[in-house]
């Protein structure tokens, strides 16, 4: 029989409460967010109309290959383009939100588009086209955004690549 002195107990019982403790949630306490494109549209910020220009959400990683071709773009003030770079996710998240003023017209991304994040594009009514700069950066443009958001074209045209239509990705993607 072995016999344990009164502070060895002690910390093997207090060893014991906090492994116990480990595992459950403390009162307050949220869990960590989940992202996936299951989730509502993140509340991107809408700009207002007059500094609208040609919205493009996405990953901060392409934030130099936006601002390059912006600086290339001739296009007026009110075509400006501007990242609002919350990350890939979250860009496709809003992206595949709806189509018109209210939405993103462009998704800068630093990977190829996930099978649910097309689905979700899909049930929105919102077909896209992938223009690929390079081993982990893409651009998607609304097909619909075009020629009805002012500069978006134009914007597309100045880069002088051929996009291809977005089919549907493999479940692994």
């Amino acid at each position: 029989m072995t016999r344990y002195s009164a502070p060895a107990r002690s910390l093997a019982l207090a060893f014991a409460a906090a492994a116990l403790l480990a595992g459950c949630q403390m009162p307050g306490q949220m869990p960590p967010p989940q992202q996936t494109a299951a989730l509502p549209p993140p509340a991107v910020p809408k700009p207002p109309p007059e500094a609208r220009g040609i919205w493009i959400v996405g990953s901060p990683a392409l934030r130099g290959a936006i601002d390059q071709a912006a600086a290339k773009y001739d296009g007026g003030p009110d075509t400006r383009p501007r990242l609002d770079a919350r990350g890939t996710a979250a860009g496709f998240r809003a992206f595949c939100g709806g189509v018109g003023l209210d939405h993103p017209d462009m998704v800068a991304s630093d990977r190829p588009i996930g099978a649910a994040e097309y689905q979700r594009c899909r049930t929105a009514g919102i077909t896209l086209t992938e223009y690929v700069f390079g081993p982990k950066r893409f651009v998607y443009v609304k097909d619909s955004h075009m020629m009805a958001v002012p500069g978006v074209n134009d914007f597309v045209t100045s880069w002088g690549q051929t996009g291809k239509p977005v089919s549907a990705p493999s479940a692994g993607s």
